[in-house]
């Protein structure tokens, strides 16, 4: 994992250096490297990016550039975090509530443009929601219509109903609530190893979270809030 050059202090002893830097507890809060003292109310709130290759790299580079106007502390997650790589980015990112440093974090896929102030997912968390997220553009009868037949169909079987289809390129999510729906969810996509849209549905058929519903301006192409170009980063 490598987390960027945020800066974190010390409450403590005033020591100041970057979020990589310091040791993590067990239970995920951050702690100083000189006097062991918990920071972790300095990283409550972050962003967290999958980049495996050098193309998704340029492209969450370009997408941090935006989004530093209006957050501090982002981490990138590549191919070192885990020692079997073959599953790819997106096994790392059906992981990211393992991996994430923050308590409530913004996921976001590499090939986004941020152009608005994002915080406001951050304040529905805050709120006691468990996740926000936008809808996919693909709806009713082409609902899920970019995944594989047999993935479709065993969705539609198990929720017995055309869902509101939703896009897993973005979403804001509470890391304490969350862990079952991330459990289920890998257990969902082990099924076929291929697209997590799908398997995302069924997990929270089974599952159900509150889920607070953006609007597209949040994520799509041209999106006001978050421009996502997709494809970019493959």
């Amino acid at each position: 994992m490598r987390i960027t050059d945020a800066r974190c202090t010390c409450p403590i002893c005033k020591w100041s250096g970057a979020v990589g830097q310091c040791a993590v507890f067990e239970d995920n809060d951050l702690c100083c490297p000189i006097c062991s003292g918990i920071i972790n109310a300095m990283v409550d709130r972050g962003v967290v990016y999958i980049a495996y290759g050098d193309k998704a790299r340029r492209e969450a580079r370009r997408s941090i550039k935006g989004m530093r106007k209006f957050i501090e502390y982002i981490t990138v997650i590549d191919e070192s975090v885990f020692e079997d790589s073959s599953y790819g980015a997106r096994w790392a990112k059906l992981n990211i509530d393992t991996l994430s440093p923050y308590r409530f974090t913004l996921y976001l896929d590499a090939d986004t443009r941020v152009n608005e102030d994002i915080n406001r997912g951050f304040n529905i968390l805050a709120d006691g929601w468990d996740m926000c997220i936008a809808p996919s553009g693909r709806q009713g009868n082409d609902c899920l219509g970019h995944i594989p037949v047999d993935d479709r169909r065993q969705t539609l079987e198990h929720l017995n109903m055309t869902p509101l289809n939703l896009q897993a390129g973005m979403f804001f999510f509470n890391r304490d609530t969350t862990k079952e729906l991330f459990e289920l969810w890998r257990i969902e996509w082990d099924r076929g190893r291929q697209f997590d849209q799908g398997a995302f549905l069924r997990a929270l058929y089974y599952c159900p979270r509150k889920i607070w519903i953006l609007g597209s301006p949040w994520n799509s192409l041209g999106g006001e809030i978050i421009d996502h170009q997709f494809g970019r980063a493959v």
